[in-house]
């Protein structure tokens, strides 16, 4: 007997179930990148076309995931949650969203994250994802894990998993207060993709994306500013740039 377990409702979401499903969430204010990210998908046709291709792949039906989860499967430890996972039957695309998270957020790196728990357990679960990734690397030197970011670590094992094409998008939400900060932060992805070392198999992008804010607080306090994006906008999208991290050259 084959069984699915779902979250949530079996059928495909619509823009404004979506929604709903978000405005469950847990979020700080209007400035996080989960906000950006929705309304950047909105027209999820269009700019699907546009990633397609500007990283030069076919799309063949699809399949968009918010909130995608990998567990690992060894040691006892939280799922990889990717903003949004694309499978398209030729190549899993996760794609990690950050807006002022990159300004104010200090590099989780591996070698603290092993010290905050136990240390065995978390060998454990370090090793699961290193199993993703290794296959799709030219090797990856295991003392310089400890310089690696955690999250961008389980993120690649993600798309890693259960494919044999792997591509990791940054996308990096930017407006006058962060434009500044975006260099520093696109310069420790460039680190982290050079220690994993990447065949021709796993490949990387930052997406760098410019917003202005519409809505400078939301109508009342206590609002959702998901169900409130059902009928304005909270940011304008503008400017949009898809860029390689290659090191082949």
């Amino acid at each position: 007997m084959k069984l699915e377990i779902k979250f949530g409702s079996p059928k495909p979401y619509d823009y404004d179930t979506l929604l709903d499903q978000f405005s469950g969430t847990k979020i700080n204010s209007i400035r996080t990148s989960s906000v950006p990210l929705l309304e950047f998908w909105k027209d999820t046709e269009k700019k699907l076309e546009l990633l397609f291709k500007e990283i030069g792949i076919n799309g063949d039906n699809p399949l968009l995931c918010f909130e995608y989860p990998t567990k690992p499967q060894k040691g006892k430890g939280k799922s990889s949650m990717t903003d949004l996972m694309i499978i398209n039957g030729k190549a899993k695309i996760a794609i990690e969203a950050k807006f002022t998270e990159y300004c104010k957020m200090k590099s989780d790196l591996i070698e603290k994250w092993k010290k905050e728990g136990n240390t065995e357990n978390r060998e454990l679960v370090l090793g699961y994802w290193t199993s993703l990734i290794e296959k799709f690397s030219n090797g990856i030197n295991l003392e310089s894990l400890n310089e690696i970011d955690y999250q961008f670590y389980h993120r690649t094992a993600s798309a890693c998993s259960e494919t044999k094409s792997a591509i990791v998008i940054y996308q990096l939400f930017y407006d006058n207060k962060t434009k500044g900060e975006l260099d520093v932060y696109k310069n420790k992805l460039y680190k982290y993709v050079r220690l994993i070392n990447p065949k021709e198999s796993l490949n990387f992008y930052i997406w760098e994306v410019e917003v202005k804010q519409q809505v400078l607080k939301l109508s009342k306090p206590q609002n959702n500013p998901f169900i409130e994006m059902k009928n304005q906008k909270i940011y304008d999208i503008s400017n949009s740039k898809i860029s390689k991290i290659d090191f082949s050259k």
